[in-house]
């Protein structure tokens, strides 16, 4: 017989993790005091919010709803919605909102695997002395206690580190070296988590996986709670803004796939005198020196068999696919070393949310770059390109395949402190306004962070751009990202904005949740039940397991499926409460049951005809000559919910 304790999250998150999960996003949030990088909605969100309530009976609150795993029925307290940012020209990437205690639990089972993983990290991974891996930022454990600082959990510094890795191999590169980099299609949606599991098990030492309770069971619960968060999917991890333990995910993934590559590249000891795979999160650049002698011919044909080699594992063992990005840099061609270095010198972390602290960072990092121009030299190149952009048309921009990276390095040297300082200057606040005026918003775009450190300066200039937003009848999704640029520069203080975003499909229910800015921990979400009815509920597990299996239903639109374990948990209920004998307690005794609880009529009869519906289900019953099943719908499966939970507010 299973332990019922084996299907929640407690079985192997305990209340320590939880507490380092509470820690870890409240000391994110404590940065935005001092690092802009933390300026973005999610902060400014958890911010706002009273929390109070995971402090008054942290244990209470732990046991109560996150170890019992009850918090999958909570919809309102832990919710996860989705939206997407825009990426360059018209793409777009998938992105996550969570609300507070849904991010502390995610942080919490990613700091599970943060500790589950770490030692074999140490103990195998980074003893390859050909292999350089970071990511956004190096949480780790020591002495059992989570290790956060300032510097750990902000990304700039290990991609810097990136950067130089790939600049020296380039720079000491010769004619027999090539480097390789490989772009992953779409790789935090193609992660696969039972995969990343099963590698784990694999590899990592079986006393630390008994030690951690890593089983089968743990890993069915954490392949549901990325399904979960996916609305159903069966692969992918979230990504949002300012998340590092996604980050940190990402780049555990792809430990696996840095010992493959360097398997292959063994391999061929025969025909490589060197070689070093640097990789930040799935940014992977591998540096390949072949043995002299070899032709240039030969040379190209090797490197091209390595290659696909690596292609084919990353596929078959990862289920990662490269897309037409990959490119291959001889350093025996000047123009394609000096292709890589200024690619490199350009290059930003593709899963990081960009703001105006990264920016700034990025161009500082420039500045040991000799310059002979003042600041005001400079402002004045910015001018002339904002003016340029001004006569130029949005589609130019935005359908077409433009090089802008003249423009680029001019526009970042806003982030220069002492540009940025004399962009107050009565001349120069009055080349702003005369820029702005008649200008089209909507290339702003372009580059926004850098024309809005110069817009923010004028305060007509500023005016006309809110009302352009203002005025806009549709809001796209990169005119909500331009207005959340903006608000996360001004302190979300624009309210007139901030409704203006509810105009985007993929932006309201997130908007409501930031103006509401709360915790709803008294009234989470599960049914219409208050607070004080849900410690009935965390003590039932085999109640919280149908309504976990019935929430992931409801996320995959599969209402057949979603009923069973709506009735099944029902009937749990009723059963715990009568403390009856479970196989033989069938409809007649659950309405029995219902009536002698003062149940009104009318949500007995749908209860009764809730356990006709499911031996009607095409789930339950196929159908035969003498019966019919049929699909269950959209509107008849939540007008059965709505009747469980009317009928639950009278049994607890």
């Amino acid at each position: 017989m299973t332990d019922k304790r084996k299907t929640q999250l407690g079985y192997f998150i305990d209340f320590k993790l939880w507490q380092d999960a509470l820690k870890l996003l409240r000391f994110e949030i404590k940065q935005k005091q001092s690092n802009r990088h933390f300026n973005t909605l999610s902060m400014f969100y958890y911010e706002k919010l009273d929390a109070a309530c995971l402090d008054a009976e942290p244990q209470t609150y732990f046991q109560t709803k996150i170890a019992s795993s009850l918090f999958y029925g909570l919809k309102k307290e832990f919710a996860v919605f989705s939206y997407v940012i825009p990426k360059t020209g018209l793409g777009l990437r998938d992105y996550k909102f969570f609300t507070y205690p849904m991010r502390a639990v995610y942080y919490a089972v990613g700091l599970y695997l943060l500790k589950l993983s770490q030692e074999f990290i140490i103990e195998t991974h980074k003893k390859v002395n050909r292999i350089e891996a970071f990511y956004g930022g190096n949480l780790n454990y020591k002495a059992h206690e989570l290790q956060i600082t300032a510097t750990n959990i902000y990304y700039r510094s290990f991609h810097e580190q990136f950067k130089q890795r790939i600049k020296e191999e380039t720079i000491s590169g010769n004619q027999d070296k090539f480097i390789l980099q490989l772009d992953i299609e779409n790789y935090f949606n193609e992660i696969s988590i039972p995969k990343l599991l099963h590698f784990l098990h694999t590899y990592v030492k079986p006393s630390m996986q008994a030690s951690m309770a890593y089983d089968s069971f743990t890993r069915e619960q954490i392949v549901c709670l990325f399904q979960f968060i996916a609305n159903g999917k069966s692969s992918g991890i979230p990504q949002s803004d300012n998340n590092v333990i996604s980050s940190f995910i990402g780049y555990l993934y792809l430990v696996f796939g840095d010992l493959l590559i360097d398997d292959v590249l063994k391999n061929c000891t025969a025909i490589i005198d060197f070689y070093k795979i640097i990789r930040y999160t799935d940014d992977i650049y591998i540096s390949i020196t072949f043995k002299h002698g070899i032709s240039h011919e030969d040379q190209g044909i090797l490197i091209h068999s390595i290659a696909s080699q690596i292609s084919e594992l990353l596929y078959s063992r990862l289920n990662l696919k490269l897309n037409l990005k990959t490119r291959l840099y001889r350093m025996a061609k000047q123009d394609e070393k000096e292709e890589l270095l200024k690619k490199i010198r350009r290059a930003y972390p593709s899963d990081e949310y960009t703001n105006i602290s990264e920016k700034e960072e990025e161009h500082k990092s420039k500045e040991t770059e000799v310059s002979t121009e003042t600041p005001q030299e400079k402002l004045n190149k910015v001018f002339k390109e904002l003016r340029q952009i001004k006569k130029s048309r949005v589609e130019d921009y935005f359908i077409r395949d433009r090089d802008s990276s003249t423009q680029d390095e001019i526009l970042q040297s806003v982030f220069d402190k002492s540009v940025e300082q004399i962009l107050n200057k009565p001349e120069n606040k009055k080349e702003i306004r005369s820029i702005f005026n008649k200008f089209n918003f909507d290339l702003v775009k372009v580059k926004p962070l850098e024309i809005l450190v110069v817009l923010l300066k004028d305060e007509v200039s500023l005016d006309n751009f809110k009302n352009f937003c203002l005025r806009k009848n549709i809001i796209t999704i990169s005119d909500a990202d331009l207005i959340i640029k903006f608000l996360s520069q001004t302190n979300f203080g624009e309210d007139k904005l901030l409704w203006k975003l509810k105009q985007n499909a993929h932006m309201n229910d997130i908007i409501d949740v930031f103006i509401e800015g709360k915790l709803n921990c008294s009234s989470p979400g599960y049914y219409r039940l208050a607070c004080m009815q849900m410690h009935q509920i965390a003590v039932m597990p085999e109640v919280i397991e149908q309504t976990r299996l019935r929430v992931l239903s409801e996320k995959e639109s599969s209402y057949s499926v979603a009923l069973n374990h709506l009735l099944n948990e029902i009937h749990a209920v009723c059963i715990k409460k009568e403390n009856a004998i479970n196989k033989n307690y069938d409809v007649n005794d659950v309405i029995k049951f219902l009536h002698l609880n003062n149940v009104p009529h009318e949500i007995c009869i749908k209860i009764r005809n809730l356990f006709d519906r499911r031996n009607s289900n095409s789930i339950s019953h196929p159908g035969s000559d003498d019966s019919l099943a049929w699909e269950v719908t959209q509107e008849e499966y939540w007008d059965y919910h709505e009747n469980v939970g009317k009928c639950l507010d009278f049994l607890l």
